[in-house]
């Protein structure tokens, strides 16, 4: 892949953080504009949190740890670029007291779209948690269309957002297209564990303004289904053990206002 690819001007800043309390928090990733023109930058934040109402709140808490992170984007073409050194932190530390520096906050970055197609970013991380002897896997999700033109309409063609990205981790795979589903759709998303459905594990989709969640729990095929409410940005949300190991799954989508796709163009 050249440096064309990832055009960015971003400083990365690592930051070293306190130590995080035995309950766990989440991980995700998310697309500031899941739909982009090409040879434009698409822009993307990491986020840690939800640690209130049982973990299913959008709300931040402390920060992503970056330095035990890799973040990578795999390409329309197939090929995995990794953009983790794009990264930069969003908080403050300077003048500001030692309690408060490196909390609440996030990671920004960015990459340049060079051709048509969809863009799967992937954030993977190994965490511990507290006195936790073993590290939880996390893996998060997000997605991006490019187009020339990039109207819901355009992005309605693309495909492969139902194709497991990652190997020996969990992950949420959606059986819809995350960039153009509408307030009101049935949709279906599938919890999986290195290509395999994970059944009877609690998933949370939560929506961000309100973090008001929906919970559902994975059937023998792993799948989860539900209606999809106002237009807001989601997450998708899973914990659960498999050999005595703890893994975490996160998926971020944007839903809609209601469109005519004919209008949409």
């Amino acid at each position: 892949m050249s440096k064309k690819f990832m055009s960015v001007s971003v400083a990365f800043l690592l930051i070293l953080l306190s130590s995080i309390t035995t309950f766990a928090h989440n991980g995700w990733i998310e697309s500031n504009n899941p739909m982009v023109e090409t040879s434009q930058n698409a822009y993307v934040s990491l986020y840690l949190g939800n640690h209130s109402d049982q973990h299913t709140s959008y709300r931040i808490d402390r920060n992503w740890g970056i330095q035990d992170s890799k973040i990578v984007v795999k390409t329309p073409s197939n090929e995995e670029v990794n953009v983790t050194d794009e990264f930069y932190y969003m908080g403050e530390v300077s003048e500001v007291d030692d309690d408060r520096a490196g909390l609440n906050n996030f990671y920004n970055g960015s990459f340049t779209v060079e051709e048509e197609g969809l863009y799967t970013v992937i954030a993977k991380g190994d965490f511990k948690y507290g006195e936790q002897e073993k590290a939880t896997v996390r893996t998060a999700k997000s997605f991006i269309g490019a187009k020339e033109n990039p109207t819901l309409s355009e992005m309605n063609q693309l495909t492969g957002f139902d194709e497991p990205q990652v190997s020996n981790r969990g992950e949420i795979v959606p059986l819809f297209n995350p960039l153009t589903v509408q307030s009101g759709d049935y949709v279906t998303a599938q919890l999986m564990f290195d290509g395999e459905p994970v059944e009877d594990e609690e998933v949370a989709v939560i929506q961000r303004s309100t973090s008001k969640d929906l919970q559902l729990v994975t059937d023998l095929n792993g799948k989860i289904a539900w209606e999809t409410a106002d237009a807001d940005y989601y997450l998708i949300r899973a914990e659960f053990e498999q050999d005595g190991i703890e893994y975490e799954a996160t998926m971020t989508f944007v839903v809609n206002e209601e469109y005519n796709d004919e209008e949409s163009e």
